[in-house]
């Protein structure tokens, strides 16, 4: 009860002490707190918290700049191959070769209607990448350089497209699929070949990215991919469907809009397709049973999406990489990110299908080489199974920057650049006579390895004395067979007529008859009758051919 004073007793009297209050544990947290916002402050964590943002993005730009320095690097101390001389001649206004203009073949022409028609009559592929090509030759030069460095920056810009869609998909380690394309054996030699193949993927990667954000431009882009390579289709197509069928409900306008640009873009390729579909009926003839096909298949899917290294073991890190590809599947099942799986699943059954029906085998073609077409999608798959599983990923990049820096050629080519050099130390007086194949690719190959070292092409109707008297005084020659129907009879009788010794893809020949015939009787342990009616000494000559 209160006294008249308003006080309780004990309160605020003589000789009486106050009650300590209790405790106070958050004060102490406060003050800790504020000493730690003294030591550390605001802009010192806004800094910590983005060190992991720019770490991401400095390493995809290391993997960009690295992958542009070995694309130059192999781009300047490689040999040009049969494809890209076919390359080179169709930019240049002729698919022919045209032996009577020498060098002066290769100058790049922008008579785009020309090379259409070269196209229509001589070649399997669309017009869009050659149109390109065309122009940037026109405009920088008309070297193999400069060719393959368009290549280059469509590898770059793929690298580039692949990071930003990964980070579009909220891939943990949006970082991986860049790593995972950067060192696979087709990111590797798309990078370098002056072939469509670079364009075409950097293509599709832009129509996944224009698809995802429902751009009214993706019908675009995606007819493009096809006017760049029938094979996007089988990339193309399934993409363009399972958006449409996500968007068909909510976004009916861009799902009409999309098909109808993709048509009119594809439209006119009907005609060309038409011709090309039957073009090459012997080259990889003969579909075996759909399990072997199957398993070659699959084999080229992932050998061309990892390093083609020859470590002992490297089939474990190839069957690391599929069961990433698995769990990366998976992953998008949860996430509901169906483009990128369902695309690639369709992508490789549109591939054996085609096979089936061209009576063509997978077990005989380059499957890494062609496959490659859809790798970023599969390199997508891998980022994304390393995201479900990112314990995995220190072990996955070391596996990889191993097989990189281990890493031979996916296409076994001949190095005519290192073949012209060894006859140039030997004899750069001496003349070279080469056999004509299909197109004129071989030739047209050496000539632009020769430095200026005198080429002659053998016809179909020469006689040896017809080429020894073209020759004139010379005692020595180099012979380059083409193992080719039209020529192969005058390379087999140059050979049986004077002694000949046979180097790396080439023979050494001495125009001075009743010589040892020593070098016959090598040859002659080796001869038996070839598929086309010739002695298997022109199967040293197949190393030559690189189709």
């Amino acid at each position: 009860m209160l006294n008249p004073a308003g006080i309780e007793p004990g309160l605020g009297q003589a000789g009486s002490r106050d009650p300590v209050p209790p405790p106070n544990p958050s004060a102490d947290c406060q003050a800790a707190a504020g000493r730690g916002r003294l030591l550390s402050g605001p802009g010192l964590r806004t800094k910590r918290a983005a060190l992991p943002h720019l770490a991401e993005p400095f390493v995809v730009l290391v993997l960009i700049v690295g992958t542009a320095v070995a694309a130059w690097v192999h781009l300047r101390s490689s040999s040009i191959w049969y494809d890209e001389a076919v390359t080179l001649l169709i930019t240049s206004g002729h698919a022919k070769l045209e032996w009577s203009r020498g060098l002066s073949q290769f100058t790049p022409s922008a008579h785009l209607g020309k090379i259409l028609i070269d196209l229509y009559h001589r070649d399997v592929h669309p017009p869009l990448y050659f149109w390109t090509l065309a122009l940037w030759r026109v405009l920088l030069g008309e070297s193999l350089e400069v060719a393959r460095a368009l290549s280059v920056l469509f590898t770059v810009a793929t690298l580039a497209l692949i990071y930003r869609y990964a980070k579009s998909a909220k891939v943990r380690l949006a970082w991986v699929p860049v790593l995972v394309y950067a060192v696979s054996s087709v990111g590797i030699r798309y990078a370098y070949n002056a072939r469509p193949y670079a364009m075409v993927s950097f293509l599709i990667v832009l129509a996944l990215i224009l698809a995802r954000s429902k751009s009214r431009w993706t019908g675009a882009c995606a007819g493009a991919c096809v006017a760049t390579h029938y094979f996007a289709a089988l990339c193309i197509v399934p993409l363009l469907a399972v958006s449409s069928a996500e968007q068909w409900k909510a976004n009916r306008r861009w799902v009409l809009l999309t098909a109808i640009t993709f048509g009119l873009f594809c439209a006119p390729q009907i005609v060309l397709l038409r011709v090309h579909i039957a073009a090459r009926p012997q080259q990889y003839p003969g579909f075996t049973s759909l399990y072997e096909e199957s398993c070659a298949l699959l084999n080229g899917a992932i050998g061309g999406a990892m390093p083609h290294s020859w470590l002992s073991g490297w089939g474990l890190v190839l069957l690391l990489g599929a069961c990433l590809a698995v769990l990366g599947a998976w992953w998008a099942y949860n996430k509901r990110e169906f483009l990128v799986p369902l695309s690639y699943a369709a992508f490789l059954c549109g591939f054996l299908l085609l096979a089936m029906t061209t009576n063509k085998s997978l077990t005989k073609m380059p499957t890494e080489y062609y496959l490659g077409v859809g790798t970023p999608f599969l390199a997508l798959l891998i980022g994304f199974g390393a995201s479900a599983l990112p314990r995995a990923m220190p072990v996955l990049a070391v596996l990889l920057l191993a097989g990189a820096f281990t890493a031979t050629p996916i296409t076994h080519t001949t190095d005519y650049r290192k073949m012209l050099a060894e006859m140039r130390s030997k004899c750069s007086e001496c003349p070279i006579v080469v056999g004509v194949g299909y197109m004129g690719a071989i030739p047209a190959c050496v000539l632009y390895e020769a430095k200026g070292m005198r080429v002659l092409l053998l016809g179909s109707n020469d006689t040896v004395g017809q080429v020894v008297r073209r020759v004139d005084d010379q005692q020595n020659i180099f012979m380059i067979p083409a193992n080719e129907p039209a020529t192969a009879h005058i390379e087999q009788r140059l050979v049986e007529a004077y002694p000949s010794r046979s180097e790396n893809g080439y023979f050494e020949i001495r125009l001075t008859r009743g010589g040892s015939s020593d070098s016959f009787t090598r040859m002659s342990r080796l001869s038996k009758p070839s598929v086309y009616g010739s002695p298997t000494w022109l199967l040293v000559a197949r190393q030559l051919s690189e189709r």
